[in-house]
């Protein structure tokens, strides 16, 4: 009876096991996007290139992510225009500084995706024409393919205590390899080591600056003793990890 007792009792500690592992294996992203076109290229570097005052461009294997910050100069209706083409355009969230709201992104092509942060307090209104935003709030997840690459945009909170969202964590890459870039807001004040701890997958992050985006290595939870250091007009090229 012992002996049946306890293998029941075993079965049921598996059963459970697993289907904490299913759970967590079906909890998908909030939004997927398709992204016609070449993707999926053997070679398994990206570059990150600065292509105006708070604007970068990422690419990877013919997949292309514009980020934007919302209080930069660049963010405005009259500069629009002059923004780089891209897959799939991220807004990072506002501090107090200038920022526009929305309005500069109406000029924006139709149909392009634009993550932008949804205030907890109220959602992003609905438009017709124009771009199509990807509102999220933390932990929220968006998944983009083109053809065999894969970009996946995550919400990230800041420290202990906020709700609100603070960046960014992209996973560029395809079934073998992968590389992440956490983006942040600008004003953040948090170390290589904090970030670190609070993003422990992360190979490297992108920050803003007064004199242009920074980068600090991040070395997946294992950050060196440097500061970060100015993103330069050539760019900074970056090889997929096996995860």
């Amino acid at each position: 009876m012992r002996n049946n007792y306890g293998l029941r009792a075993v079965g049921v500690v598996l059963l459970m096991a697993l289907g904490c592992r299913w759970g967590v294996a079906q909890v998908g992203p909030r939004y997927v996007i398709e992204v016609n076109g070449k993707g999926g290229s053997s070679v398994s570097q990206g570059r990150m290139q600065p292509v105006g005052r708070g604007l970068v461009l990422i690419s990877f294997q013919g997949l292309t992510v514009l980020t934007v910050d919302a209080d930069a100069e660049a963010y405005s209706q009259d500069l629009v225009s002059n923004w780089p083409a891209a897959d799939l355009l991220l807004v990072t969230p506002a501090t107090a500084g200038r920022y526009d709201g929305l309005a500069p992104l109406q000029a924006l092509r139709d149909g392009l995706p634009v993550v932008v942060a949804e205030p907890s307090d109220s959602g992003v209104p609905p438009r017709t024409g124009g771009p199509t935003l990807y509102p999220m709030q933390p932990w929220n997840a968006l998944e983009l393919r083109k053809q065999k690459t894969r970009l996946r945009v995550t919400a990230m909170p800041g420290t202990s205590g906020t709700t609100a969202v603070a960046g960014y964590l992209l996973e560029l890459g395809d079934s073998r390899a992968s590389y992440r870039v956490y983006l942040s807001r600008a004003g953040t004040t948090d170390s290589a080591l904090q970030l670190a701890q609070r993003l422990p997958g992360a190979d490297i992050a992108l920050l803003p600056g007064r004199d242009g985006p920074h980068l600090l290595a991040l070395n997946r939870g294992a950050p060196r003793a440097w500061m970060p250091a100015t993103l330069k007009a050539s760019g900074y090229a970056f090889t997929a990890l096996r995860r």
